[in-house]
């Protein structure tokens, strides 16, 4: 039922007697064993090996390798049985081929999983998560082991392609081209006696594969996730350890990212409460100084090298482990150009927070397939200034937990009409505040004033303001909400979205980047306030995510 070719200069007796006792299938195997000292290539052999089968199932394989898994063959059918649209399977292989045709170069693309030996050490190369039972779609095989439907192929070895090299790229790229579907399957694992070094033979035809096909390279097929699969996501900002805007916007996100089946990781200056908070769903968080992955050198603790161990070196970050992710959610300038260098083959989002903040000035960069600006004037804005496209900005509002910011009757009554101001007390907000002072004053109402004193200034405005009370930051808002008739904020904060979710209006203050006012407007409850809420929020995301998966 199946036909098995392998090449080599060397007898293959004993090698044909482990294939077909391991396949299962016994007497169904046609075993075709070629003899080649090297007067043919490997394409003209494997040509005379389609040509000589007597089965549409053609298994070619290395003769140096061992297969690991009972009744191989079986399952190799049974690929083919419930999976006909596919004509070519391997055991590795990559999503990605790019103009230089050396398919490893991107190794989040590649899949599979293959055992090697050598010089007595045995290691499993894990290119891939186990996909069980199941086909990850790609472009090309290695050729250590891969298998073939005749039925189904479109193209056979080129001959042009001499000697023993670049033969299996060359093949599934042409049938690939020509439409014929292309995968690898984990559930055959096979153990290669060899490291599969290139030389100058391979690096010639790779040159001639990269010159040939220079018009159709690079592809890449995007990655869609499995039933089951969870999203990797890594979430890089600049604070995740108090309350300000951006640390409550990942906050928000993350808690639901987790409820949508997540794996999400924080890498950025950690500290508690938020750390704890988030801990506890399971998330993982790292500090800038050593992102996930990634250690930083002391000059006490050594790495292993081939010439053995080396001393770190201070302040030097390493790479010492490979964590891949699907996607990287960056906020913030310099963590966004932090991370894309240390993750060069992740495509990322970012989120844009303000357009009168240097921090939040966009990074251009390839990696970043979409921008996500947090309101209409942000998109505006990065359209207008960075010449950023349109077609990849979105406006995709703060997220707001709906549980918290919502609707309630309160038996409350006051003399006076009370106003809510948070945020972080700088130079932005330092003119509204003033000029929220005064009016409340000259409107006989109270004013209440929330958040971080990153400036001095507020304790001498306040001073003798008898209808004017400070409280600290708080992960209480809407306590403070619901005990005021409306809110104020600087341009379109989380404060006025969380007001109207409790059915408050908000004063908005348009300013400029040195916290001018440009006008305000009190702003009533928007019809459609949902979009705030934090569960569409997120699969507005996530939706975000898919649309950039590689």
């Amino acid at each position: 039922m199946i036909t098995i070719v392998c090449s080599s200069q060397n007898p293959l007796d004993e090698f044909k007697k482990h294939v077909i006792k391991s396949s299962g299938l016994h007497n169904k195997v046609e075993f075709l064993g070629y003899e080649n000292k090297g007067e043919f290539s490997l394409t003209e052999i494997y040509n005379r090996g389609l040509k000589d089968a007597k089965n549409d199932i053609v298994v070619f394989m290395h003769h140096d390798i061992t297969i690991e898994t009972k009744n191989w063959g079986k399952k190799l059918l049974k690929h083919y049985e419930k999976n006909p649209e596919y004509g070519i399977l391997g055991v590795a292989g990559s999503k990605y081929l790019p103009s230089s045709g050396q398919w490893w170069e991107n190794k989040k693309k590649m899949y599979g999983r293959v055992a090697h030996t050598h010089e007595g050490k045995t290691w499993l190369s894990s290119y891939s998560n186990d996909i069980g039972d199941g086909i990850e779609e790609t472009i090309i095989v290695d050729g250590v082991f891969f298998s073939v439907n005749k039925k189904t192929l479109k193209k056979d070895f080129d001959e042009t392609v001499k000697g023993f090299h670049f033969y299996d790229i060359s093949f599934c790229f042409d049938n690939y081209l020509a439409g014929v579907k292309v995968g690898v399957h984990t559930n055959i694992r096979v153990n290669h006696q060899s490291i599969g070094q290139t030389n100058e033979a391979w690096e010639a035809n790779r040159v001639s594969f990269a010159e040939k096909h220079k018009e159709e390279l690079p592809v890449n097929i995007k990655k869609v996730l499995r039933e089951g699969e969870k999203l990797k996501v890594l979430i890089g900002c600049l604070n995740f350890n108090g309350y300000t805007g951006s640390e409550l916007y990942v906050l928000e996100l993350v808690k639901q990212l987790v409820k949508e089946g997540c794996d999400v990781s924080i890498c950025s200056t950690i500290g508690n409460p938020l750390a704890s908070i988030v801990k506890n769903m399971g998330v993982k968080v790292y500090t800038l100084q050593e992102p996930p992955g990634f250690k930083l050198g002391d000059g006490k603790w050594s790495l292993k090298t081939p010439e053995g161990l080396v001393p770190s070196q201070e302040k030097t970050l390493y790479k010492v482990q490979d964590i891949e992710f699907d996607v990287l959610h960056l906020n913030h300038k310099p963590v966004t150009e932090h991370l894309l260098r240390l993750y060069p083959n992740t495509d990322s989002i970012c989120s844009i927070h303000s357009e009168v903040i240097a921090l939040e000035e966009p990074v251009i960069s390839p990696q970043i397939k979409k921008y996500i600006a947090i309101r209409p004037e942000i998109k505006d804005f990065l359209v207008n200034k960075f010449n950023i496209s349109e077609d990849i900005i979105d406006v995709v509002y703060n997220p707001i937990d709906y549980e918290r910011f919502k609707v309630i009757t309160t038996e409350e009554k006051r003399d006076k009409k009370r106003t809510l101001f948070v945020g972080t007390i700088d130079y932005l907000r330092k003119n509204a505040i003033q000029d929220l002072i005064e009016t409340t004053k000259n409107d006989n109402e109270e004013l209440w004033i929330v958040g971080k004193k990153n400036d001095t200034y507020l304790d001498e405005m306040i001073k003798g303001q008898d209808h004017v009370t400070y409280f600290p930051p708080t992960p209480n808002t809407e306590k403070l909400i619901h005990q005021c008739d409306q809110t104020a904020g600087i341009l379109l904060g989380r404060t006025t979205i969380e007001g109207w979710l409790c059915g408050k209006d908000g004063w908005i203050y348009d300013v400029d980047n040195a916290g001018n006012i440009l006008g305000k407007k009190l702003c009533e409850v928007p019809s459609d306030v949902d979009k705030f809420r934090s569960d569409n929020v997120a699969k507005t995301i996530m939706e975000e995510y898919k649309s950039i998966l590689n």
